[in-house]
This record gives C-alpha cells, sequence and structure tokens, in this order.
C-alpha cells in the first residue's frame, strides 16, 4: 500500500522516524499518538481524581453536610449582616442569652455563605463546599505525583487523608483553616528544601490576614509556623542540617512569626476576637460534652481511620531516620498529639502528614529497597513524567466545564440530579422537617420571636428554618459558657425536670427534644405538658394540657 505524500513532502498521516534506517518517512501510528498527547495535556491524574472526589461528595453530602447544626446557622448569619449593612455585636437567636455580647468569629466565610444561599440556596453552598474539598485533595495528590509518587501511591494516600478527615466535611468555616493550614504547611516544607527563598514565607502575613477573618484556625497555623521556625532555629545552634544557612536570617524568621501572630488582631472586632479563640481552646469542658471535641480514643468509628493513617506516617518517618531528617516533617507529630487530646484536630494532622509523606518519599529507607527489589509501585518517577513543570490549565477545563455547568443550572433553578436545584437537602435523620408546619404555626403572630425549648442538636435546624422563634441553645458554645453548659448537660442526663424552672423563667411553652433523651422520658409523664407529634427525629411538647390517654 503506498502512503499519500502532501505537497511539502510529509506524509499525510504523519512524518517521523519510522524507517529502519532512522530518518523521517510515513509513520501510520502518528494520528493516535497525536490523539493521545491531546488527551494527557486535558486529562491526567489530578483530573481523575477531582472529578471522582467531587462527583461522589455530591452524591453524599447531598444530605450528610448539612446533618452538623452549625451548617445552616452560619449562613443565617450571614443573611443576617448582609440584610443589615452591619456586623453582628449581640445574640439574635436565643431565648437564654438574646441581646448579649456575642460576635461572629467567622463572619467573613458566613456572608460569602449568604451570598451562595441567595443565588442558589443549599445547593450552590453545596457546589462551593464539594469544589473546595474537591480542589483541596487535587492539590494534594499533585504535590505527591510531583515528588515521584507513583500514581496509586499518591492516590491512596489522598484517600486515606481524606478518610481521616471526612468527618468535618461540612459546610463551615473548618474547611478554609484545613485548606490555608496545607497551603501554610506547604510553603515551610518548600522553603526548608530549598524549593523556594525565605522572602517566599512573606505570603504567610497576608494570608493570615484573611484567615483571622475566616476562623479562629489561624492559630493552627502561627502554631505551626511558630513550631517550624523553633526547629529550624534549634536545629542550626546544635549544627543539623538547617535551610539557614546564616545567622542574621534568624532574624527575618522570629520577625515572620511575631508578624503571622499580630494578624490575630487585624479585624474588625479587634481583641474581642481573639479572646473569644482562646476562651474555647482553654476550655475544660467542651470535651467532655460534645463529640466533636472529644479524645481521639472515645471517637470510633473516625478514631481508627486517623490511627491507620498515623501508622502510615510513622513507617515513613522510621525510614527516613536518623540522617535525611527535616524539621517539617515532624510538624505533623505535633498534630497528632493534639489529635489524641481533641479529634477536631485531625483533619488538620492528615493533610499536613499527606504532604509531608510527599517530601519524605524520596528518602525512605524501605521504599528504596522495594524498588531495588523490582516492585515498580515504589520506584521514584522523574516529576516530568509524573506531572509536568509550569502552568498547565489543560487538565483542568474538563472540572472548570463540571463546575460551571452546575453553577448555571442552579442559578436559572434547573431541577437536575445532583448538578442542579433542589438536590441538597437537610440532613432527613438529625433534621426535623416533619414537624415544620407545627413549629411555623405556633411561632407566627408572636412579636419579637417566640421562646422554644430545644435540644442543642436542634439549635441550627430552628434558626435556620423558623426565624421566628427564640432557640434555647444551639452550638455556640462562646456565648453559653462553661457553667451554663454543665448546667445543661447535667439537666439532660440526671435532672429533666429543671426544665419545669426553665419554662418559668424563660417563658416557653414548646420543647424540641430527641426521642428517647432524659427530656423525652420525663415528658412525656410529666403534668401541664401535652405531646404534639412523634417522629423518628425529634418529639415536640405543648405545656399547658396532660397529653390525652394512649398518645
Amino acid at each position: 500500500m503506498t502512503t499519500p505524500i502532501n505537497p511539502d513532502g510529509r506524509s499525510k498521516v504523519g512524518d517521523g522516524p519510522c524507517r529502519e534506517d532512522g530518518r523521517p518517512g510515513p509513520c501510520a501510528e502518528a494520528p493516535s499518538l497525536n490523539s493521545w498527547f491531546y488527551l494527557k495535556r486535558l486529562w491526567r491524574t489530578e483530573t481523575t481524581v477531582f472529578v471522582g472526589i467531587w462527583l461522589v461528595l455530591l452524591l453524599v453530602g447531598r444530605s450528610q453536610f448539612f446533618a452538623d447544626p452549625g451548617a445552616l446557622w452560619h449562613i443565617v448569619v450571614g443573611e443576617r449582616m448582609l440584610s443589615s449593612g452591619e456586623l453582628i455585636r449581640t445574640d439574635p437567636f436565643s431565648c437564654t442569652f438574646g441581646g448579649a455580647r456575642w460576635i461572629p468569629q467567622s463572619w467573613l466565610p458566613e456572608c460569602g455563605l449568604a451570598v451562595l444561599h441567595r443565588l442558589g440556596g443549599l445547593d450552590a453552598v453545596l457546589l462551593a463546599t464539594v469544589t473546595l474539598i474537591a480542589g483541596l485533595y487535587t492539590w494534594v495528590t499533585h504535590r505527591l505525583l510531583r515528588a515521584g509518587l507513583h500514581p496509586l501511591l499518591a492516590v491512596l494516600v489522598t484517600v486515606l487523608a481524606m478518610a481521616a478527615s471526612s468527618y468535618q466535611f461540612h459546610p463551615r468555616p473548618l474547611l478554609i483553616t484545613l485548606a490555608l493550614l496545607g497551603w501554610t504547611f506547604a510553603r515551610l516544607c518548600d522553603f526548608e528544601a530549598g524549593r523556594i527563598p525565605l522572602r517566599g514565607l512573606f505570603w504567610l502575613v497576608p494570608v493570615f490576614v484573611l484567615w483571622t477573618n475566616c476562623h479562629a484556625g489561624v492559630l493552627a497555623g502561627m502554631g505551626t509556623v511558630a513550631v517550624a521556625v523553633a526547629g529550624w532555629i534549634a536545629a542550626k545552634l546544635v549544627g543539623w542540617e538547617t535551610p539557614l544557612v546564616r545567622y542574621h536570617q534568624l532574624i527575618p524568621l522570629v520577625g515572620l512569626v511575631v508578624a503571622c501572630c499580630l494578624t490575630a488582631l487585624v479585624n474588625p472586632y479587634g481583641l474581642q476576637l481573639p479572646r473569644v479563640w482562646f476562651s474555647l481552646v482553654g476550655s475544660p469542658v467542651l470535651p467532655r460534652l460534645m463529640q466533636e471535641h472529644a479524645p481521639l480514643l472515645a471517637s470510633w468509628p473516625e478514631a481508627g481511620i486517623v490511627l491507620a493513617f498515623g501508622l502510615v506516617y510513622a513507617a515513613a518517618l522510621v525510614g527516613v531516620l536518623p540522617k535525611q531528617l527535616r524539621v517539617a516533617w515532624l510538624v505533623p507529630l505535633v498534630w497528632f498529639g493534639l489529635t489524641v487530646t481533641s479529634i477536631r484536630h485531625g483533619p488538620l494532622f492528615a493533610v499536613t502528614a499527606a504532604l509531608a509523606l510527599g517530601d519524605m518519599f524520596p528518602h525512605i529507607r524501605w521504599v528504596a529497597w522495594l524498588a531495588r527489589r523490582g516492585n515498580t509501585t515504589f520506584r521514584l518517577r522523574p516529576p516530568e513524567e509524573a506531572s509536568p513543570k509550569g502552568w498547565d490549565f489543560g487538565p483542568a477545563l474538563v472540572p472548570l466545564a463540571l463546575v460551571l455547568t452546575a453553577a448555571v443550572l442552579q442559578l436559572t433553578a434547573v431541577p437536575f440530579p445532583v448538578l442542579g436545584r433542589g438536590w441538597a437537602r437537610p440532613d432527613p435523620r438529625s433534621s426535623p422537617v416533619e414537624l415544620l408546619p407545627e413549629l411555623r404555626a405556633d411561632a407566627a403572630g408572636r412579636p419579637g420571636g417566640m421562646p422554644i425549648f430545644n435540644d442543642m442538636l436542634f439549635g441550627g435546624f430552628l434558626i435556620y428554618f423558623t426565624p421566628d422563634l427564640r432557640v434555647f441553645i444551639d452550638d455556640r458554645c462562646e456565648l453559653y459558657g462553661d457553667r451554663w453548659l454543665e448546667q445543661f448537660a447535667d439537666a439532660q442526663e440526671h435532672h429533666p425536670e429543671r426544665i419545669e424552672l426553665w419554662a418559668d423563667e424563660y417563658g416557653f411553652d414548646r420543647a424540641l427534644v430527641l426521642p428517647g433523651s432524659g427530656f423525652d422520658r420525663y415528658l412525656s409523664d410529666a403534668d401541664g405538658w401535652a405531646l404534639v407529634r412523634r417522629t423518628p427525629e425529634a418529639v415536640l411538647y405543648r405545656r399547658g394540657a396532660k397529653s390525652p390517654s394512649g398518645q
């Protein structure tokens, strides 16, 4: 068969060194090679990771992401600030502490959540949350690939890090802390490895200003920077390997730590904001009363996943000891220690450990031992083979198209499964949606809002769905304080009859409680309380009459 030739002498199907003598000649496989080249430009491992995470979280997070009560009241806080054009400085939601001093710690992302909610309801909030999480862990995968990990290993490490963090996947400002701590730690690793100069660390300061106005987790960033800098200084003083070439570099590094800490004051509330942070961090009550703050070993099954990932990190760390050790690689140990005291820190350990694994991988002795014995999965791959250098937006085109498609469907209110309007909803297992008609009917026509007694789990639900009700309690723990929270927990477990005193003090005549709780058992038999309706998620009682027989 004769190969067609173009007028310029090249083969119509390609021209390359396909002849036996090595000279250029016709190459019938060229079209498929060109197609493969363009396919690699548009779809790489990172593309697969993003699309996979994004779609799975949209499916799973449809209602589970809104199971946390704070996921709903943050939206309402932002909406109030946008509507009034003023920052909130007193509690607008409760009948117990209404009008007391209270500031929204995360005022900036709360305004952002309110804007998203105005544009597309809970669907837009879910879309933004899922996109942030998918983008974060795709970036983690990219760094692992750039370090030379096989795609299977990079994806496995990413999946483990996500699994150890998934219990905090809610549309809350905490996700901003997770992303910014990952970026901060990556900058520290890059400086220690010589990939960025010292001046590159000073980008942390403006980022910390933003972080201060987003979430109290900026304290985690400050602590991480301080630990790393202290480690570098100690290493320099004892003569160990360190990124500090000269002693005069200590001055800008110490200045960096001070500047990062001072960003805590760059906020519209001044000293009030850091005072609230430290009151929560130093609370001895929260670890006893709230699952989110409980010790690691009291939080199963989440603890099992965190411990499993901790073993992977520990195995890698042992593999680089003692000669190849870097200070930044020890930072995840600090976060693991904090996770032992509070499961809330687990995602911060996971993201720093995943990034540290990428840096450690080329120096792990047992990895090199496996590669020498022919295990290609543990063979160190050239960075260019793993992921090309420079800005390459090709692999981002498919994810961008998916996100924009979902955004357009939601903005135009097109009902469509997964991507469109009407997909996201409150978690039916923790949200008493069935009782909304009764709750709204009771609150109608009550000037100033009607007080209601409720379990803490329902506080955010009531704030979001029934703005005319004034809640008894929610998870804004800094508002209620340790002593009051202890009194509530004691009443719930041992003295539910205290609800009678509270009813007289705060003026509520409705109670929304968990089925089978101490309050439910008390109210079901208490004189003067009538059962309005019982559902699998919640029970509503009305004060003023005895429950009819048989209800």
